[in-house]
Formats: structure tokens, sequence, C-alpha cells
């Protein structure tokens, strides 16, 4: 069985309040009111906060460069002293763990590595990797590894562990900084319990890669192996099968009329320094198929020039990427059109040190669905018409949490673009929860741009080059004025950090809210700062820090009845 979580916290509680069985509760919100949205996943998580503690619990804080800041639901639980624990207990049976957890950088920023213990019912079962090596950038756009730098932030990383039992439900498992676990302080944000199920076996026909030599135990390279193993699938008409092991790979590999599968993102792992599944640029790759593994690279720090993707380059007709699990990159995803035809689904995309997802310049026909993405550098998922139009795409009941900059979801450019039943939690800084802009030398939006049904939840932020606050919903007129038209219908925005719903720039025309609850804001709930006009209908506000618009004189509000709560009238 799959389960969804929103992966946000409620209340400050030391004692533990477990998820239930279904799309996980968070602030004020009930399942029912959270409903189908967002990303089917395999776990449950486990807010830190909420559990059993010895250590501090820290935040809320949403002031960018804090520990508290970034994580998921604005607190976490810090262990300091030996012997300090954060426990908690399994409501599903679980043989896998997946810890946030952030520990101090070293002193020349190239990072720290050490372990925290875990128990259960009191048995250290194992040691759990905690690094600083894949977080803690400084200064500014586009960031180092410089301590001296100043501005530290993207603290957290994620790491996993396949244990060799399953533990049963009611298990106490305990996260402890014991004598043996070397870093001055922990501070632990979540933990995801799952139950992973035994390794798949291979496709009917599969070549497998240990068949050209792979090397499963990871200590020698097997970027060549993998490429012959390709190349003979295709000349066969069959796919690639990647076994359980980890393999190691440090350059690109390229994709194209071929399937390669995994035994499942926990059992059969490509690792490396550059490590990517790459796409031909002229023509495009099509009809490629990648399920069922991971891909880790060892991307530390920032730069944008480098071709660093988990998935890059250029792969559609009718290809499809899903369970995946894509970790330490610049970016998990980044495709580039001109291509049409791809569905990317179910995949977690965590830890990176830009884009989540981009899907950039001339995509077309391309369904992103029931993806997980946290931690990203930059926005989680994004669509970019950068110097071609994206049309006919679709973001649906995906789960974005934690982007450190910029936006959960943000669609530059485009044509007929929906982006329907995600949720976005707990954007940091020069960002908001869903962001429309005609920005970045994009493509101007145009046709038809549906925003149905998103739950936002802890997003906009305090922007520090503007001094004032970007909307957890945002509409962005920069290059050129916004003309599409677009509807933002059956919303539901829950503690924006300033505004809920936010006009910025060159003339914005054509948007219309239908059915949008906003359940408390930091500052008015409509802030407008551009001409243009906009419909709203059945707008209710509750619980906001001021009940009006900040307003601007060249902007016309149109009042279709059914609004409370906020003063429609400039």
């Amino acid at each position: 069985m799959m389960f969804s979580v929103l992966l946000l916290a409620a209340a400050n509680l030391v004692g533990e309040t477990p998820l239930a069985p279904s799309r996980a509760t968070a602030a004020a919100l009930t399942p029912g009111q959270i409903g189908s949205r967002g990303a089917d996943v395999s776990f449950i998580e486990h807010e830190a906060e909420h559990a059993r503690t010895t250590g501090q619990v820290i935040g809320p804080d949403r002031t960018f460069g804090t520990v508290p800041s970034e994580a998921s639901g604005r607190k976490a639980v810090l262990l300091k002293q030996t012997g300090d624990y954060v426990e908690f207990t399994l409501d599903r049976p679980a043989n896998a763990i997946t810890v946030r957890i952030a520990v101090p950088d070293s002193a020349d920023g190239l990072g720290l590595d050490s372990t925290i213990g875990l128990y259960a019912d009191g048995e250290r079962l194992s040691s759990i990797n905690a690094s600083s090596r894949y977080g803690w950038f400084y200064g500014t756009y586009p960031f180092s590894n410089r301590p001296a730098d100043g501005r530290a932030h993207h603290f957290y990383d994620e790491s996993r562990l396949l244990l060799a039992r399953t533990l049963p439900t009611g298990t106490k498992v305990r996260l402890m900084k014991a004598a043996q676990d070397k870093a001055d302080w922990y501070a632990i944000d979540l933990a995801d319990f799952e139950l992973v199920p035994p390794a798949k076996t291979p496709p009917r026909g599969a070549l497998s890669i240990t068949a050209f030599g792979a090397d499963p135990t990871g200590k020698r390279d097997s970027s060549f192996a993998i490429e012959k193993a390709i190349a003979a699938a295709k000349r066969r008409g069959v796919p690639v099968w990647i076994p359980p092991g980890v393999f190691r790979a440090h350059r690109h590999i390229t994709v194209d009329r071929v399937t390669i599968a995994g035994a499942g993102a926990w059992h059969s792992t490509l690792k490396g320094n550059g490590v990517g599944l790459y796409g031909r640029r002229t023509p495009g790759s099509r009809s490629v198929v990648l399920r069922d593994f991971a891909i880790i690279g060892e991307v530390t720090e920032r730069v944008d020039k480098a071709q660093l993707a988990g998935i890059g380059g250029s792969i559609g007709g009718g290809s499809v990427i899903e369970g995946l699990w894509i970790q330490h990159h610049k970016v998990g995803v980044w495709l580039d059109g001109p291509i049409d035809g791809l569905t990317i689904r179910r995949n977690r995309i965590v830890d990176h040190t830009a884009d989540g997802l981009n899907l950039r310049g001339g995509v077309t026909n391309a369904l992103v669905e029931h993806n997980f993405v946290r931690n990203s550098g930059d926005d989680g998922l994004a669509m970019w018409s950068h110097h071609r139009l994206n049309r006919r795409n679709a973001f649906r009941n995906n789960t974005v949490i934690a982007p450190i900059l910029a936006n959960g979801i943000a669609i530059y450019g485009g044509a007929d673009i929906r982006v329907s039943g995600n949720v976005v939690a707990d954007t940091v800084t020069e960002g908001g929860g869903i962001h429309l802009g005609n920005r970045f030398d994009a493509e101007p939006l145009t046709g038809r741009i549906d925003l149905d049904d998103n739950l936002v939840v802890r997003t906009g932020s305090f922007d520090p080059n503007w001094k004032f606050g970007v909307g957890a919903v945002w509409f962005y007129a920069l290059d050129h004025p916004i003309t599409a038209s677009i509807t933002v219908r059956n919303a539901e925005i829950v503690d924006s950090t300033l505004p809920a719903l936010h006009f910025i720039g060159k003339p914005i025309s054509g948007v219309s809210f239908d059915n949008v609850r906003i359940r408390g804001t930091g500052s008015d709930p409509v802030q407008i700062q551009s001409g243009g006009a906009a419909r709203f209908r059945g707008v209710v506000a509750s619980d906001t820090t001021r009940g009006g618009v900040a307003c601007d004189s060249r902007f016309r509000v149109i009042d279709e009845g059914q609004n409370s709560g906020w003063e429609t009238q400039c």
C-alpha cells in the first residue's frame, strides 16, 4: 500500500503525535482538508519536534540563515549532549529509515562527516551517517563553500539506511548522540520510516550490467560496462538490468531508445562524481524508460555552468522516468527541449544545490506527477520557456518541501499549463509556494493556465533585496505584461509568511480566483504592486494579520461575490 504525506508540523509538542495512515495532518489541517493532494509515497513521516526527546526543540523561525527556518514545519530538535535523543514510535512496520539531519560544518568548508546512533527498544542497531559536505553554502548567489563569506544556509542533508530486519509496529526507534558520535551537535528535522519490499527480479530477456564487467561493490568504475550493456541491449531490443549493488560511474551516460530497470531504489544504485543519465541533444532521445534505481551524485557546491544533473539532456518521444531516487546533484532532473511526450512520476528528488526539476525551452506534452521533492537549492519544480515555448505540460499531485531558495513550483512562461493537486510547504527566501512569471527571458505566458486544487502551507518569504514580502501564490510580470487566461481554483493557502496573493511588475490581467481559502497571513491577504485587474469569487480569508488589500491605484479588484474576511475595495 502507498501512503501520501504532507510532511508538515503542527503544534509545539514534546510527546509524539503519530501520523494517520493517510495524507498527513499539519497545522490546523485535517486529512479531509488535505484530500487527495500531494504525492503518493511509500513512507510515513515523523516530525522530530512531535517526538519524545531530551533535546531542545528549536523554532519556529522563518529567518533566512537559521537552522529551524529550513526545517519542515520550521522546527527541529537539537541534540548537543552525549545521551541526548529523539525517540519515535512506529505506527507501521519498517525496515528502512531516512533522517533529515544537520551537523556543523568543518572550518575549511569542505564538510564534516559524522554518525548518530540508531537504537530500537534500547539496542543500538547501527550508525547513520551525518554529513555537512553536501550543504552549508555561504555568501551570495551562486554561493560558495567558504565559511569566511558568511551568510551560511542550506544546512540539512538526508541520510538513509536499510535495516537487516523489520521493526514491528510500536517499536521505539531512537536517534541518540553517543560517545562515538563526534559532531558537536545534531539538528534532527524528521525521520521517514517505510517497509521496503525485497529486490525486484530482472525483466524477461534483460541484460545485466554485471555481465559486461560492472562492479556491484562500488570499488571500480562501471561506466564503460554500463555503456556496453546499453549498446548490446539496444541491438537486441531488450532491457538493461541494474541488479542490487552500488555501481560507480563518474560521467554522463547517454540513453536513447532503451529501458534501464533496477531492483528498486533502495537496492540498485548508480553513484559517483558526475554520474548522470543524459539524452542526446540533437535530435533528442526517444522511447527511454528509466525505473526503479537510485542515482546519487557527489555535488558539494553550486556551479551554474556545470552539467551535473541526475537526469539531463533531451529525453522525450514517449519516455518514462519513474521510481528513481535522485540525490546530491546540482539539479535532480533538467531536460532541454525541443522534446514532445514525457512522463516523470513517483520519484524522490532530494538534496540538490539548485532545482529539483526543470523543463526548459520547448518541452511539450509532459506530465510530472506524484514526485516527492525536498531540500532543493532552488525551485522545487519548474517549467522555463527559455527562448522556446513550453506547451501542454502538467505538474499534478506532487509534494515539494523546503526549497532553500526561490519557489516550490515555478512556471516561467509557457502555454496551456496545468498545475493541480500539489502540496508545497516551507519556502525560505526569495520566492513563494506557487509562482507564475514572465521573467528570465521566457516566452510569455499565453493560452490557458490552470492552478487547480493546490495546497500551500507556510510559504512566501521576506525578500532581502526588495525589503518586502513575496506572496504564497504570486505573479511577476518582469519582462512582459501577463495577459494569459489564468485561473486559481479550489486553493488552500495556510499560514503565509507575509501576503497570500501577490501581483508585481508590469500590468497583470486575465487572472481569476474561484473558491480560494486563505487561513493565516503575516500581512494583507492580497498585495498588489502592478497595474491590471483580477476577478475574485469565493475568496475567504481568516486569521490574517491585516484584513485588507495592499493596493496599487493602477489595479482593479473585481469583486464577483462570496468574498469575505478581507476588504475587497482599494
